[in-house]
């Protein structure tokens, strides 16, 4: 036949802590006496539960005091043994004595004190390790880790006035693709147009400087920029002059406010 339970729970007997006359140097008492827990575990019942964050502070700000402590106790200890020294010339060897117990006790502290920082760092860095990672703000992409990829270029090759086109162009942000420029000739003089943009910003604004020939002093001024009248579509017109020279004429497109270079342009002049 089972015994029959005890209608009370029998009390748990603890025995009181011993009476110290040092302070306590290890970092896990600081830990267990300042991590909240449950009641029935726990001699410190009643205290409210809180944050790790708030537990390792608490747990910082303790071996801070326990430092300072120790050290006090230490320059107190100096002087004494100071005082000693002054006094105990009449005893040499006993004056050794005192300093050789004073430097061992000092060493002893510091590897006390060292040895317990060296457990609140480690506590430290096990609750910054298991914190959970920020939430994301709405279109920020994912931090990876890895470097951007590189932008794709985007090339169109088109017909305008009987010649073929080509443009192209390489965006400055990879998630930001752009379209290559509509190219436009309004001479059939004109045998090639090559055009490759590549933008150091998104608010690139292109700019076309004078295109020069194998001889400098020879120009071509009347290509430029424009949008369509949708406002969709960027346009390369390329026209010439009257009296314009044939040849290949090259320049560089570059930024309409800051004239940083962009990209490059070549047309190819016939008779």
């Amino acid at each position: 036949m089972a015994k029959p339970k005890d209608s009370q729970k029998s009390q748990r007997l603890r025995r009181d802590d011993p009476v110290r006359d040092s302070p306590r140097r290890s970092a896990i008492y600081h830990i267990e006496r300042n991590t909240p827990g449950r009641e029935e575990d726990s001699h410190l019942a009643g205290r409210p539960k809180g944050a790790a964050s708030d537990t390792i502070q608490r747990v910082i700000a303790g071996m801070v005091r326990l430092s300072s402590d120790t050290i006090e106790e230490q320059i107190r200890a100096g002087q004494v043994a100071a005082e000693k020294l002054r006094t105990g010339f009449a005893n040499p060897q006993r004056s050794e004595t005192d300093v050789n117990l004073l430097i061992e006790t000092l060493g002893a502290s510091i590897r006390d004190v060292g040895a317990a920082w060296i457990d609140v760092v480690s506590v430290i860095l096990r609750s910054a390790g298991a914190r959970t990672s920020a939430p994301e703000r709405p279109g920020t992409p994912p931090e990876s880790g890895a470097p951007d990829p590189a932008p794709d270029t985007v090339t169109r090759t088109d017909t305008s006035a009987d010649i073929t086109t080509t443009s192209s162009v390489t965006p400055a942000d990879p998630h930001r693709p752009s379209l290559p420029a509509l190219i436009v000739v309004k001479d059939v003089r004109v045998k090639n147009v090559a055009l490759d943009l590549r933008p150091r910003s998104p608010s690139f604004v292109p700019v076309v400087r004078p295109l020069m020939a194998a001889d400098p002093k020879i120009v071509l001024s009347s290509v430029r920029f424009e949008l369509s009248p949708d406002q969709a579509q960027l346009v390369l017109t390329v026209d010439l002059a009257v009296d314009q020279p044939p040849g290949t004429y090259t320049g560089v497109i570059v930024d309409s406010t800051t004239n940083e270079p962009g990209g490059t342009l070549s047309v190819t002049v016939g008779s």
